[in-house]
């Protein structure tokens, strides 16, 4: 398998990067309604939380044995989603009171700490978080084959009180590249998965009406067919981790300043990916400057 002198695959953080790429373009304001531009900027980003899942899940098959599995996932996955979430309420807040209403789902009520922050029944403010959440929630159900009851707590008051998860398709991509690492689908197997895979992709297209389907086995059958790929590429968790977070923000805020500039639709599109990616680089060199490694998870 393809690695760096750490240890890292090399494929992985390609995927990783690229879908988080794509989750950035479903994020930005654009009037294009059909065509390649349409394909671009709203279906092919679909992919983008698809793949994730099943990289999730692959890389947990190599740590399932992790002692204080929910411990670590507190500071990986939930501190950052909090704090990722608060940085968007507080100056939202501050904004609404000057007069601006960046909000158009949420209510400038306690929803904003139930839903808005926390995601108990709705995305949350950040709204690439909820990702984030879910694969959360999915580790707290881990937790409990290894009898750690403060996964418990979190599944009850989601569970009483809103969705436990928000898009189960997460918790069944992550099942399934915990699958395809167990089995060595990645490797020897490889060749087997695309006789049954492709077959299963032609049928769902045309037997099946549920489009999901479709679109979680094209994620499968490009992760099967990527992660074993030979090539160099560099290391990208954090600033991959940094940008899922925060280029959502970025975007919004930025817009209706874009927006003034009158720019060609195609640039306008673009510009709002470009300074989603340079400002939330910056972002990251701060954040590593100043060593607060906690805001993405430890990763540094």
């Amino acid at each position: 398998m393809p690695q760096t002198a750490k240890g890292t695959n090399y494929s992985i953080e390609f995927m990783r990067i690229a879908g988080v790429i794509l989750i950035t373009f479903t994020h930005i304001k654009h009037n294009y309604t059909a065509g390649i531009p349409y394909f671009i900027l709203e279906t092919l980003p679909k992919y983008g939380t698809l793949i994730l899942s099943v990289i999730s899940g692959y890389l947990f098959y190599s740590y399932r044995n992790s002692d204080n599995l929910l411990s670590k996932k507190i500071k990986s996955l939930l501190v950052p989603y909090l704090i990722a979430n608060l940085l968007v309420v507080v100056p939202v807040v501050c904004l609404y009171l000057l007069g601006y209403n960046y909000l158009g789902r949420l209510d400038y009520n306690y929803k904003l700490i139930t839903d808005g922050i926390l995601g108990i029944d709705n995305v949350p403010v950040n709204p690439p978080t909820y990702f984030i959440r879910d694969l959360f929630v999915v580790f707290c159900i881990i937790a409990l084959f290894k009898k750690d009851l403060r996964g418990l707590v979190v599944i009850a008051v989601f569970f009483v009180f809103g969705s436990v998860l928000l898009r189960p398709f997460i918790a069944y991509l992550f099942a399934a590249g915990y699958l395809i690492k167990q089995f060595s689908v990645d490797e020897d197997n490889k060749r087997y998965a695309n006789i049954i895979g492709i077959p299963l992709l032609i049928a769902s297209f045309f037997f099946f009406t549920d489009r999901e389907l479709y679109r979680y086995l094209i994620a499968l059958l490009l992760f099967i067919n990527i992660v074993g790929l030979k090539f160099k590429f560099v290391h990208t968790g954090a600033f991959t981790y940094m940008l899922h977070l925060y280029h959502a923000p970025v975007i919004v805020f930025l817009y209706p300043l874009l927006h003034l500039l009158h720019l060609p639709p195609w640039a306008e599109a673009l510009l709002q990916i470009a300074l989603a990616i340079a400002l939330c680089s910056v972002l990251f060199g701060i954040v590593k400057k100043l060593k607060l490694g906690f805001v993405v998870g430890n990763r540094l």
